[in-house]
């Protein structure tokens, strides 16, 4: 009897076992995932056709360079929102806007300069679709 009741127990042990494994080698992929997304660690969405999205800003002289660059993962219809904002307290007032679309892509890049004439702290937010998926973005800030 106390033979079949330890081989018993050992199966349990070894079935509770093995769905650890797998538990954490499926976290192990999310947190990967989460990290090519731009993310960091922590709870991340899972996006099924986006890959990657990044904003920027450089500012020379009066003059601010924005971008925002798309990349899905099959080729999907995008459309592109970039907006550049400048902080006035604690919000952000947008400045310019560009849109741009881009059908059966598997990527879209977005490149704009805008004549800077107010001094302050600048940033770059996009937000993207991509194949129905609408993803945010907002880059470092910068000052003029």
């Amino acid at each position: 009897m106390k033979r079949k009741i330890s081989m018993v127990l050992a199966v349990i042990c070894l079935v509770l076992s093995m769905s650890t494994v797998s538990n954490a080698a499926a976290n192990e992929d999310a947190v990967a995932h989460a990290n090519a997304v731009g993310g960091v660690e922590g709870i991340q969405p899972y996006y099924v056709n986006t890959a990657n999205v990044s904003a920027g800003i450089r500012i020379e002289g009066s003059t601010a360079y924005c971008y925002t660059e798309v990349v899905a993962k099959k080729a999907c219809f995008i459309n592109v929102i970039m907006r550049l904002q400048r902080k006035e307290g604690s919000s952000w007032h947008t400045v310019s806007s560009w849109i741009e679309s881009a059908a059966n892509a598997g990527g879209k890049s977005l490149y704009k300069s805008f004549s800077l004439s107010t001094k302050g702290t600048y940033r770059v937010y996009a937000i993207c679709t991509v194949g129905g998926e609408e993803v945010t973005c907002a880059s470092n800030t910068t000052t003029y």
